[in-house]
């Protein structure tokens, strides 16, 4: 893969909103229509609203792994999505109709946060973050994949999830979630990297071990064969053999298996944790370094990022999605996941494949390393939390109690909220009581569902899953 820096800065658009009626007013207070609005406007709308008219029988969207990403009022019969000028992109965000002005105005002050770096959003939060990495490089990025000496990586793995030893259920008390700010963005941003990979044994004799290579924060794999112990919670994840599977840049194809023998790919960082887990290597098999010559590409794209998240309300919120957004351009292979058209028939929804023409090819090597070390840092947290631990998931988890506060906070990471009690499906299912309450009802994290579905579904969930009924 090649990013190339502009040679002409992009236009910044005219923002719009599509409110939950189906009709659009953009940051002017004019109402459009689909078919005559002037080009050069771009058109976002929220998840939920998306959702609901694909589902009332309005327009079509094309879903990746069953999320809506982009939709269109009226329905084509095509196999593919010709990109066109009316077309509306999804934001996982909930906003609120009857204050769309400051809706309106978040993404007027996130667009004019990006065209001041040079960016312009033309789409989803990827594009933006591919436009303001594009904006800000000094010059062409290359990333190491095929090349000699480049890691045999056929896949990312990306974030870890994990239930603590109490699994699903119940929790009350002191509750804490912990998290590392910018988790993936900051990796990428301090990162050394544009240079070559070296393979142990291909420098001429010349040999460096895994901490030399490690040291200015240089990127750095191993080949190894590592015997890990008994333990509650398994240090180093064993890769998934297919490479098609869409669960691999999700993570949720791994196991992390325990008292057994591994041979594998890691970063240093993730071995390093597995040794303080109790975990041994048997033996090292190669060691890959990458040499960038000090070079940080992604400095500049990281000091915007900053900038940004300091913004106040969606506009922040925004910008931390275009900061996170970043490394998921790099994993992403275009034989993975799943790419449909969805609508709605005369009796029932209707989803077709979507024939997908290509795409920039992944960069697991650059992808993995970030991912890695995230998975090496929220594993040793694990591992401190013991008993404590009521789940985790890629660079977050939930605690009892706050007996590990001192040392979270030594190791970078941030007190996000406190809870009074924790209902836990998965990870990526839960509701919680914030504490001090803020308003009578929980607050419902449910993965892959619109925010006004969401408090339904988990009640449905938890009562299939046979848990104890609590009213809310």
């Amino acid at each position: 893969m090649i990013v190339r820096p502009y040679k002409r800065t992009p236009a910044p658009p005219t923002v719009a909103l599509m409110l939950d009626t189906g009709a659009v007013v953009d940051e002017h207070g004019d109402r459009l229509d689909f078919d005559t609005w002037p080009a050069g406007t771009r058109v976002w709308a929220s998840y939920d609203t998306v959702r609901n008219l694909v589902n009332a029988g309005r327009g079509e969207a094309v879903c990746w792994n069953g999320e809506e990403i982009h939709w269109r009022h009226a329905r084509l019969d095509e196999d593919g999505w010709t990109p066109r000028g009316s077309d509306v992109h999804v934001l996982k965000l909930p906003f609120s109709d009857d204050r769309h002005e400051l809706t309106i105005r978040a993404l007027v002050r996130w667009r004019d946060w990006l065209a001041s770096w040079g960016a312009a959003p033309s789409g989803t939060t990827g594009s933006a973050a591919w436009s303001l990495l594009r904006a800000t490089l000094e010059r062409d990025l290359f990333t190491s994949e095929p090349f000699k000496g480049c890691p045999p990586l056929r896949a990312t793995i990306g974030g870890r999830q994990a239930l603590g030893p109490g699994g699903k259920g119940v929790f009350a008390g002191r509750l804490e979630q912990w998290d590392l700010p910018a988790a993936y963005a900051s990796e990428l941003g301090e990162l050394p990297y544009g240079g070559h990979w070296v393979r142990s044994g291909d420098l001429a004799g010349v040999e460096r071990d895994p901490d030399w290579w490690a040291g200015e924060n240089r990127p750095v794999f191993v080949r190894a064969v590592v015997s890990v112990p008994e333990l509650e919670l398994g240090p180093l994840p064993r890769r998934p053999r297919s490479r098609r599977s869409p669960q691999l840049v999700l993570g949720l194809g791994c196991e992390y298996p325990v008292a057994t023998r591994l041979q594998g790919v890691w970063t240093w960082q993730e071995v390093l944790a597995a040794e303080a887990a109790g975990a041994r290597v048997i033996k090292l098999l190669e060691v890959y370094g990458h040499f960038s010559g000090g070079r940080r590409p992604f400095e500049r794209w990281w000091e915007a990022v900053q900038e940004g998240r300091r913004m106040p309300g969606l506009a922040g919120v925004l910008a931390k999605m275009t900061g996170n957004a970043l490394w998921g351009r790099f994993c992403m292979d275009s034989r993975g996941g799943q790419r449909t058209i969805r609508s709605r028939g005369s009796r029932r929804m209707l989803s077709r494949a979507m024939v997908f023409r290509g795409g920039q090819p992944p960069a697991h090597d650059l992808a993995e390393t970030v991912s890695g070390r995230v998975r090496a840092r929220l594993y040793g947290a694990m591992a401190d939390a013991g008993e404590q631990l009521v789940c985790a998931h890629t660079d977050g988890l939930w605690l009892r109690k706050s007996t590990l506060s001192t040392g979270l906070v030594d190791k970078g990471w941030r007190l996000k909220q406190s809870a009074s009690r924790l209902e836990v499906l998965s990870p990526q299912v839960l509701r919680y009581w914030p504490r001090p309450a803020r308003e009578d009802a929980p607050w419902v994290v449910f993965a892959g569902v619109p925010a006004s579905e969401a408090y339904g579904a988990f009640r449905e969930a938890w009562g299939r899953a046979g848990m104890e009924t609590v009213a809310a």
